[in-house]
């Protein structure tokens, strides 16, 4: 499976073309688990746009000039200097190898963000069945990790109206002065002076004993939700840790993070700055909420998974298990993702979706940016267009996508193709993907419902649905079928949106206490914003 895929293999000469049919590239992480051409070493770029240099036959030679090859995509002219290396269509460069490790690293810093930090709320609310089923669904991953994945690092902290992080080696709970719990600054500095006792541990000879942690765990108190997350920014920086994941059933209302009475920083921007720090990190965290009856305002404390890449779910004791083992056996395929998109000029960058809002900003002003973590069924997607009418036969395309992999290494994957440039609709049609622009449009729609916008979304795939239907008799049969595919799917999406608009109607009024209505909501947005074509079309095959 490419890791790039193109709405048609030709692309509108212009806007005129295709008028209200989008013209997407996909992106599709996964692929970064296939093995492709390695080169150690770093690719020759185009000092104004980055574009690789492609292949030797670029490559000329002047007496005045020396080595030199003028862009495709910019048309800037570069001196070659020192060894060639080209990029070719489809390339994974090595340009820093993992780094070296001894034993007693290992012990304390994961290589390549193989770990598991688990950020368990043991307030009252927890007490009964939801704190059981944590414990039973962490001992079943901690079983399977240590089955699957032995070198896996665990890590655990526990809060309440106290924070403690366990030194996992002796069992010595590791406590977080209150005094700090107003301040990411004062936290940062408290956990900071208590790093040298928090010690994360190899799951594969160490599970008997975590288990008998993880059931010793204790019901009591608040919820001091925010204090814990800094805590474990803190240890994720300084442990390496990649993946973060928050189980809770209330709402944070001790310290900074809190979500009810006044706050000097709001909860929203505290949790929104902070996975903006998590995703700097290049950690991934999740959010899983046990349904108690009351809100937990998952909307907000969805910002996290949102800015990481992580994921949320909003489930009861007994669906615990299978949300915990989705995660436990999730492998992280790229962290410190940064993603270009390299494209000629009167090529625009129009839209993208398939990231954080923060980052999505930054992607159609800069045509690449952070966004984090990846795994396997994520994909990135970007809408172009022609900015006037082109006359050239082709235009290329480049993606470069720059990750730490599973060892630490530090690659680059770059992908080229190049589109054949038409002014003919019926000839983009022959080889249209509408599964392409389908998926875009959906992670669209989920983006307008988390801002509160679920009728825009709806109008925005009724849009696509009405652009798709316009053209499916005069599309070739093997299209016909693929465009109606599409259409089925996006009439689910559409339900989906209004569902959700009868339940938030039925729920609280705006300014009353957290609903489970909003946060069944929040969950279902934010996975909608995150679907991938293969979620939604496999689950139409299966059907």
């Amino acid at each position: 499976m490419p890791m790039l895929r193109t709405s048609s293999e030709a692309f509108p000469a212009s806007k005129k073309v295709l008028g209200d049919l989008p013209y997407v590239l996909r992106v599709e992480f996964g692929d970064l688990a296939r093995d492709v051409a390695k080169i150690v070493g770093k690719p020759i770029a185009c000092q104004r746009c980055n574009g690789f240099l492609l292949s030797v036959d670029q490559i000329k030679d002047d007496d005045k000039i020396g080595k030199h090859f003028v862009c495709p995509f910019c048309g800037t002219l570069n001196v070659i200097e020192g060894e060639i290396v080209v990029a070719g269509d489809d390339t994974n460069f090595v340009v820093e190898p993992p780094p070296e490790t001894t034993e007693t690293d290992t012990d304390v810093i994961s290589v390549g963000g193989r770990s598991f930090l688990g950020l368990i709320d043991v307030s009252g609310s927890m007490a009964g069945a939801n704190l059981a089923a944590v414990k039973r669904s962490l001992n079943t991953s901690i079983d399977s990790l240590a089955a699957n994945a032995p070198n896996t690092l665990f890590g655990l902290i526990e809060f309440e109206s106290s924070v403690l992080c366990r030194n996992l080696e002796t069992g010595q709970p590791i406590e977080l002065p209150r005094e700090s719990f107003m301040s990411l600054d004062s936290i940062t500095d408290a956990t900071k002076r208590l790093l040298d006792k928090i010690k994360l541990v190899q799951i594969g000879e160490n599970a008997d004993n975590l288990k008998k942690h993880v059931s010793a765990l204790r019901d009591q108190g608040g919820t001091a939700l925010g204090p814990a997350a800094v805590m474990a920014y803190v240890i994720a920086k300084h442990r390496n840790v990649g993946r973060i994941v928050l189980l809770t059933d209330g709402l944070a209302n001790e310290g900074i993070g809190a979500l009810e009475g006044y706050q000097v920083t709001p909860a929203s921007s505290f949790y929104e700055d902070l996975g903006d720090k998590f995703r700097e990190l290049g950690a991934a965290v999740d959010v899983v909420g046990i349904a108690s009856g009351a809100g937990m305002e998952l909307k907000t404390l969805g910002l996290m998974p949102e800015a990481t890449g992580g994921t949320m779910y909003y489930v009861t004791p007994n669906e615990l298990d299978r949300s915990l083992s989705e995660l436990a056996g999730a492998e992280l395929l790229g962290r410190d993702v940064e993603v270009k998109l390299i494209i000629p000029a009167g090529v625009r960058l129009k839209d993208a979706s398939g990231a954080s809002r923060a980052v999505l900003d930054e992607l159609r002003k800069k045509g690449g940016g952070k966004i984090g973590v990846v795994g396997e069924d994520h994909e990135l997607y970007f809408e172009i267009e022609p900015e006037k009418k082109i006359k050239d036969e082709e235009v290329p395309i480049q993606v470069q996508v720059a990750y730490t992999d599973r060892d630490g290494a530090r690659r680059v994957r770059a992908v080229t193709t190049k589109l054949r440039v038409s002014d003919k609709e019926n000839e983009i049609m022959k080889t249209l993907d509408p599964t392409v622009g389908a998926t875009f449009v959906t992670q669209k729609a989920g983006e307008d419902a988390i801002r509160g916008e679920r009728s825009k979304g709806k109008k925005r795939l009724e849009s696509f649905r009405s652009a798709m239907k316009a053209r499916t008799k005069a599309a070739p049969k093997a299209v016909q079928t693929m465009l109606e595919k599409a259409d089925r799917v996006l009439e689910r999406e559409e339900e989906e949106l209004e569902i959700q608009e009868a339940r938030m109607a039925a729920a609280p009024a705006r300014g009353a206490a957290p609903s489970a209505a909003a946060d069944m909501s929040a969950v279902e947005n934010l996975a909608q914003m995150k679907r991938s074509s293969k979620k939604i079309f496999d689950d139409e095959d299966e059907e």
